[in-house]
């Protein structure tokens, strides 16, 4: 998961743009229905989350982002921020991928329908000593559903130790000399498809 430049961090980045783009590139290996034992997951996608216009302010003021006081007319608009992660990262997946998530059951392709209901912010738990997100649903093939597991294990960028929920926590936390540039999927990362 690649975040927009610089990267997610404390005190976020200013752009002219309302939205902000992270993109996702990986594939998950798990358990298929087909012939043979597997299917995969290629994450392909942009997410895209709708920066905070630091012109309107909200009620009350002190909950805009930190970037916010170097905001000018032309830069005003504030992302990724560690806290927006936490509070916009589900809403912006299940916007993003509206028409669905690609998959391959034993080479056939899938196509995943993503809901709100069907997805949610994993912190330890399934993912371990990670953080990710749990996608989960009803597909294109009838009585095919689906189950995707994504854990950010670990990271990159200035600041960083390697180890992406420690990074972040860090970063939620008011470390500002921490900004992370992209995460990396691994550990418990699964896709399960199930015939009912």
């Amino acid at each position: 998961m690649t975040f927009a430049a610089p990267g997610l961090s404390f005190v976020g980045s200013l752009s002219k743009k309302s939205s902000s783009y992270s993109t996702g590139v990986d594939t998950a290996t798990g358990t298929g229905c087909g012939p043979g034992t597997s299917g995969t997951a290629s994450v392909n996608n942009k997410i895209t989350t709708a920066g905070t216009d630091c012109n309107v302010p909200p009620v009350p003021p002190a909950t805009n982002p930190a970037v916010c006081a170097s905001a000018t007319t032309k830069l005003h608009y504030a992302y990724d921020t560690s806290a927006g992660l936490a509070s916009h990262g589900v809403a912006s997946i299940v916007a993003s991928l509206s028409k669905g998530i690609k998959l391959d059951d034993n080479g056939n392709k899938v196509t995943g329908a993503v809901t709100a209901d069907g997805t949610s912010r994993v912190v330890g738990g399934a993912c371990g000593s990670g953080i990710g997100f749990s996608i989960a649903g009803a597909t294109n093939v009838t009585g095919l559903s689906y189950s995707l597991l994504l854990c950010l294990v670990g990271d990159t960028g200035t600041g960083t130790t390697g180890t992406f929920l420690t990074d972040y926590l860090a970063s939620a936390g008011g470390n500002t000399g921490i900004t992370i540039a992209s995460g990396v999927y691994g550990g418990a990362s699964s896709l399960t498809f199930t015939k009912v």
